[in-house]
């Protein structure tokens, strides 16, 4: 997924999505909750932005884990109190428990699987204290999904001297969408192109909401529940 374009996320999702106003309306909705939680974890937590922001500026203790050994390396070194560590949120398994989980970014899509879906939830709640929260902002459903996508967006930091040029081209397989996202990297010492592919798989809220019910947990759709984004917050044992 992002092996290549790890040591250039950074620069470049800073330019297009606003890290701070989602984590400022994420802890609104946290400390909405009953119980309110303190101690949380990232599922597919990236390069730990959002973790970051949550601990600095809101005050919770943020651990994570994803897939790609190359982001999870920067999000311990941008997080060092906390534990960053790799695994696949279908079947991942540590020894503690959460207040409560996020899996941000649309990043459930990438269980691609309605079976892999299930067992990602199911992995969550495993890790979840009773009457745990969870927290997940999906990816588009199958109805809004455009296969003939073409997207393009570009970055620069001035002071390094490095341009990022990215370019989405959009299919479907199946009920997974795929994304060739291709990049054009301008540094002082290189020029780069490459081509990294994305499988990310197409629920619907009915889908979701089954796996969760499943899973053991009461849930609800808050469409912009992260503005714009929308998000299901659902409790462990409701």
């Amino acid at each position: 997924m992002y092996t290549r374009f790890a040591k250039w996320y950074d620069q470049h999702y800073r330019s297009i999505k606003d890290y701070e106003g989602e984590c400022e309306r994420l802890a609104y909705l946290l400390g909405k909750l009953d119980p309110s939680p303190a101690k949380l974890r990232g599922v597919c937590c990236g390069t730990g932005e959002h973790a970051w922001i949550l601990r600095e500026k809101h005050g919770f203790s943020v651990d994570g884990i994803d897939l790609e050994p190359n982001l999870i390396a920067i999000a311990q070194e941008k997080n060092p109190d906390n534990a960053f560590s790799v695994g696949d949120m279908r079947r991942f398994s540590i020894p503690k428990r959460y207040d409560a989980i996020t899996c941000l970014f649309s990043s459930i899509g990438y269980a691609e699987t309605e079976n892999g879906l299930k067992e990602a939830i199911q992995s969550m709640s495993r890790h979840l204290k009773p009457k745990g929260w969870l927290i997940i902002e999906p990816w588009v459903e199958p109805a809004e999904w455009d296969p003939k996508l073409v997207k393009s967006s570009r970055s620069e930091d001035e002071e390094r001297k490095v341009s990022i040029d990215q370019r989405r081209i959009a299919r479907t397989d199946g009920s997974v969408s795929v994304i060739d996202i291709e990049y054009r990297i301008d540094t002082p010492d290189e020029q780069l192109a490459f081509t990294e592919t994305h499988r990310i798989g197409l629920f619907s809220g009915e889908q979701i909401e089954t796996a969760l019910e499943s899973c053991g947990f009461k849930s609800r759709y808050i469409p912009k529940g992260m503005l714009p984004h929308q998000v299901y917050l659902a409790q462990l044992g409701a």
